[in-house]
């Protein structure tokens, strides 16, 4: 069996690494033997220092920035999909692009990557449903791994979104809003629609040499036996809101004020964990806003590293998500701050609606109870998250599950 991985993004987002890996991983437990390519939106030194034996190229439409950029993509992406009847125009395409469009055509099955990418956002939104198209109108087997979908504003993109995902024999929605989205939104057939989890809650891949954890902690001047007070902070646009920048400081100003906080009461340090370095200007800001002493680790790390470093925290305030999965998986007391609907969806699925909070209308005061409350009865805390995990892992479908269907609907 050939697999093709599409929309991948690469791996400077640690929670979409650790997904690739579980994406890959599952691959391998079905088929032990299969031959497995993917594309990347950038890092492909990166993707192939970790997975030497998949066949690595590059997203199709990649073209920097510009208006020039933005008319190459434009040629990239017509040009590859009108290679589905006119193969020369592959010719077209930069040669690690044209390596992906090789890819697709020559697998059984292509996948697109688990994660969070279909919404109406950008551009990218119909760059990731190009890449799914092609695999369909090549009659490969098309797969979406489990996903949030939408929500997705505009007409024309529903349109788009409705016309390529109803061709796709296997749906995997990872919570319960997508899967109603899907089925009642778009009005996809149901059969096609699969309720699943969150890949990151099947990967268990964790650093487990403390001499090496207690060294990072060190070199950022944190004691090995300091009470932690885990963060993640998100630099986020604000892509609805007129007053983008004020609302950042607001987010900001709430991060800074809980680090003080647990700071003052109860001497945790703070520290904010780099899962995105995009994000660290923010993560900065925070650091300079708080009166407290707030660490921030500047280097990105690979996820094994990240999850060990999370799992130090006594308790969490996290906003990337994946990084409330990593806590979480570790039995850690989280409180996620949702700046996208998948964090209050999944969050809802756990059984945890009473640990989040809007990034657009903090609620602090519920905010600093919550985690106050935490620190205070530590034991009781953990094994409630640790059961909520047990429930999800045993209530919800993985994307393996759904590779075994693919010989029944091929």
């Amino acid at each position: 069996m050939k697999f093709m991985i599409v929309n991948a993004f690469g791996r400077s987002n640690r929670g979409d690494s650790v997904l690739l890996d579980e994406c890959i991983a599952e691959i391998r437990a079905k088929f032990p033997d299969a031959q497995i390519a993917g594309a990347v939106f950038e890092g492909i030194d990166a993707a192939r220092a970790v997975h030497p034996t998949v066949a690595w190229s590059e997203r199709i439409g990649n073209a920097g920035g510009g208006a020039v950029g933005r008319l190459k993509s434009l040629i990239y992406l017509f040009a590859s999909w009108f290679s589905a009847w006119l193969p020369f125009l592959g010719a077209l395409l930069p040669e690690k692009q044209r390596q992906t469009l090789d890819a697709i055509r020559a697998s059984d099955v292509v996948i697109s990557a688990p994660g969070g990418y279909i919404h109406d956002t950008n551009f990218a939104y119909f760059i990731a449903l190009l890449h799914i198209h092609l695999g369909t109108i090549m009659g490969k087997t098309v797969i979406l791994a489990p996903q949030s979908v939408g929500p997705i504003e505009r007409p024309v993109s529903r349109a788009v979104a409705r016309y390529v995902l109803g061709k796709v024999p296997f749906l995997c929605a990872r919570e319960s809003y997508s899967w109603d989205f899907l089925a009642h939104g778009l009005k996809l057939p149901e059969k096609n629609v699969y309720r699943t989890g969150d890949s990151a809650f099947w990967n268990s891949h964790v650093e487990d040499n403390p001499a090496l954890i207690d060294g990072v902690y060190e070199s950022l001047g944190v004691a090995r036996d300091a009470p932690i007070f885990g963060m993640t902070v998100v630099k986020w646009s604000f892509p609805k809101s007129k007053e983008p920048a004020v609302m950042l400081g607001r987010y900001t100003d709430a991060v800074a004020r809980a680090a003080d906080h647990m700071a003052e009461i109860y001497g945790l340090t703070p520290v904010i964990f780099n899962q995105v370095s995009e994000d660290l200007p923010a993560s900065l800001e925070v650091q300079r806003k708080a009166k407290c002493k707030v660490i921030v680790d500047q280097t990105s790390r690979e996820p094994d590293v990240l999850r060990a470093m999370i799992a130090r925290s006594k308790v969490f305030l996290g906003t990337r998500f994946h990084s409330c999965i990593f806590s979480m998986m570790a039995g850690r007391p989280t409180f996620a701050i949702a700046y996208l609907p998948k964090t209050e969806y999944i969050m809802n699925d756990l059984k945890l609606s009473h640990r989040h909070t809007p990034i657009d209308a903090i609620n602090y005061d519920y905010l600093i109870k919550t985690i106050s409350l935490d620190y205070e009865n530590l034991s009781q805390a953990e094994a409630e998250i640790r059961n909520a995990v047990k429930v999800y892992q045993t209530e919800f479908t993985r994307l393996q599950d759904i590779l075994g269907l693919i010989g029944a609907k091929r």
